[in-house]
């Protein structure tokens, strides 16, 4: 089974090594390279929906990695920031939920 490596940043990952990168971006991609695979997951505005996407994603590049004889996955947490989110009002007169 192919080992996960979390990282910080894309250049943590040695040069010529053949690897899988699992990291945020601005959409869902999966773009092949000479030096392997990246699996890019969009950010949601749910941070929970984004969690279990990434988690998916890392999931889904070791079954990759398997397949094509990588020994490593990156995985690169820290690339993209989160969207600025839309926090709704309360309705005039209320300052609580009823």
């Amino acid at each position: 089974m192919a080992k996960v490596k979390y990282i910080t940043s894309a250049n943590e990952i040695p040069a010529g090594q053949k690897c899988l990168l699992v990291m945020y971006g601005q959409e869902y991609a999966q773009t092949r390279h000479d030096f392997g695979l990246t699996i890019t997951v969009a950010r949601q505005q749910s941070k929970t929906v984004s969690e279990l996407s990434f988690l998916t994603a890392v999931h889904t590049a070791k079954g990759i990695a398997k397949q094509e004889g990588m020994s490593e996955i990156f995985v690169c947490t820290a690339t993209t920031p989160w969207p600025t989110p839309t926090i709704p009002h309360p309705p005039a007169g209320r300052t609580s939920p009823a």
